[in-house]
């Protein structure tokens, strides 16, 4: 059986969720990791960690080590950056949505018109689900990330006949009833923070196309219908209702992605292609498994610079310089004592 579009639509989602939520968990393992670091390297500049050989002058790790050091540094100022950067896109986003809202909400009407009410009725959708606007530019759209609503201002209502009007609502409803406003934030939130990932605006591309269709979908009774829609179409993207369209709103827009709605109305056989793979995506998927990789690899030669300042490996200062693998423990219990031998750092790592 051939998959509907909302079928393609709920799977585009759920492609886009696992891919937010795996890069997500990757980069929060990392920063957990290089916190590690930064806590004891921040402990080695306070004093609070141990020489490794108690009765010898240590050289600071950052001496010994100044590429760690370096980079451990620069990267807690990433993450530092990376958090305000994080915060910033969420309240940003979050602002321009409800300043959106709270613009076109303002003349909100308190009783619906008579012509939008029959319609409501006809289609058996409540009235609490639909909000009317005092605007003359036609307008509609879904909006509302907790409870989702349609709004269509009266000089949309006044242009549309009863049928498509009903087209309408019921493109409307559908991305209401998906919850569509929510999608589209959480979308572009991750789309802000992961823009560099390569293939994800493909991927996004092909969910915001698929929903669109889903809605058309829903409207014109599987495209069984399609004059009513078609005409409504026209209609609204003839009053320029794109000019109230901010491509960074988390809202769901009547004419959004017109060509592809269009191409389905006018060929019942028609499916958007969408290409991800490519020499672009191999190159991007390339590099940031490279930049992965490359952090994983500092973060285990790091750990083994700790663990030798940690565990205390050093060697007499004797004529053979016999090696020796002791704890400061050990070495520095009787730290005043006239006959103990002195030691010297050696800061090669010891193979366990």
């Amino acid at each position: 059986m051939e998959k509907t579009f909302a079928q393609r639509s709920r799977r585009s989602f759920g492609q886009l969720t696992l891919i937010f939520v795996g890069f997500a968990t990757l980069v929060f393992f990392l920063f957990f990791k290089i916190a590690q670091r930064i806590k004891t390297l921040a402990a080695v500049f306070i004093h609070k960690l141990e020489v490794a050989c108690g009765c010898t002058q240590m050289t600071q790790l950052a001496a010994m080590h100044p590429f760690i050091t370096a980079a451990i540094v620069a990267l807690s100022v990433l993450i530092l950056a990376f958090i305000v950067f994080l915060v910033y896109k969420f309240v940003a986003l979050l602002v321009q949505t409800r300043r959106f809202y709270q613009k076109n909400l303002t003349s909100a009407k308190v009783d619906l018109s008579s012509k939008l009410k029959r319609t409501l009725n006809n289609l058996g959708l409540r009235k609490n689900v639909v909000t009317e606007i005092k605007e003359n530019t036609p307008v509609v759209f879904c909006y509302g990330l907790i409870r989702p609503r349609i709004c269509i201002s009266s000089g949309l209502i006044k242009i549309l006949k009863n049928d498509e009007l009903q087209a309408v609502l019921l493109h409307e409803n559908q991305h209401r009833l998906s919850n569509d406003p929510l999608k589209l934030f959480i979308i572009k939130f991750f789309q802000n923070i992961f823009f560099f990932l390569p293939g994800l605006k493909t991927i996004i591309n092909k969910y915001l196309t698929f929903s669109e269709l889903a809605a058309d979908e829903q409207a014109t009774n599987n495209f069984t219908d399609r004059p009513k829609l078609a005409r409504a179409i026209f209609k609204i993207t003839q009053a320029e209702e794109q000019n109230t369209i901010r491509t960074g709103l988390a809202t769901s827009f009547f004419t959004s992605t017109i060509e592809e709605r269009v191409n389905k109305l006018a060929d019942d056989s028609y499916l958007p292609q969408f290409k991800v793979w490519g020499r672009g995506f191999v190159f991007g998927i390339s590099a940031v498994m490279l930049t992965v990789l490359a952090t994983f690899i500092f973060l285990a030669d790091s750990t083994k610079a700790f663990d030798m300042h940690n565990t205390g490996n050093c060697a007499y200062s004797t004529g053979n310089n016999s090696s020796c693998n002791l704890t400061s423990e050990s070495v520095c219990g009787n730290i005043n004592s006239t006959n103990k031998p002195s030691c010297e750092v050696n800061y090669s790592p010891v193979d366990k």
